[in-house]
C-alpha cells in the first residue's frame, strides 16, 4: 500500500502492515494532491491515522459510528474528521483532567454514540 484515499476504506491488513510514519506520509500526500492546504498537515494526518488505526481494529465502535455518520450524509472523509474531532477533544480532556471514572475508552465511546452528522456540522461534538 503506497497511497491513501480517505473516501475509500483501506485494506486493514495492508494498513496495519505500514509503520506509523509511512501512514502519516501517505495521508499528507493525499491531502497535498487534493489541494488541501492545512495549517499543520502532520497533525491533521496523525488524526486521520489514529482514526484509521481504530477502524482497522474492527472491534471498536468507531466503525459503527463512521458508518452511521455516512448514512446521515457525511462522506467518508468528513466522517473521519467528525470522529477525529471527538478523539482530539477526548485526548485533550484526558491530558488536562486525569480521571479513572468512567474508564477513558468508555467515555470516548459514549461520545461517539452521541455524535451525529448534524451536531458535527454545527461544531457540537
Amino acid at each position: 500500500m503506497d497511497t491513501y484515499d480517505p473516501l475509500h476504506k483501506p485494506d486493514a491488513a495492508q494498513w496495519q502492515a505500514l509503520d506509523e510514519s509511512t501512514r502519516v506520509n501517505i495521508v499528507v500526500a493525499w491531502h497535498r494532491r487534493a489541494g488541501e492546504h492545512l495549517a499543520n498537515e502532520t497533525m491533521h494526518a496523525a488524526v486521520h491515522v489514529m482514526v484509521e488505526n481504530q477502524l482497522a481494529l474492527a472491534e471498536l465502535p468507531v466503525a459503527h459510528t463512521l458508518s452511521r455518520l455516512m448514512h446521515e450524509g457525511l462522506d467518508r472523509h468528513e466522517a473521519i474528521h467528525a470522529v477525529g474531532s471527538v478523539l482530539v477533544a477526548h485526548l485533550h480532556e484526558l491530558i488536562h483532567h486525569e480521571t479513572a471514572d468512567p474508564p477513558a475508552n468508555r467515555a470516548y465511546f459514549e461520545r461517539l454514540e452521541k455524535l451525529t452528522a448534524r451536531r458535527w456540522r454545527r461544531g457540537r461534538f
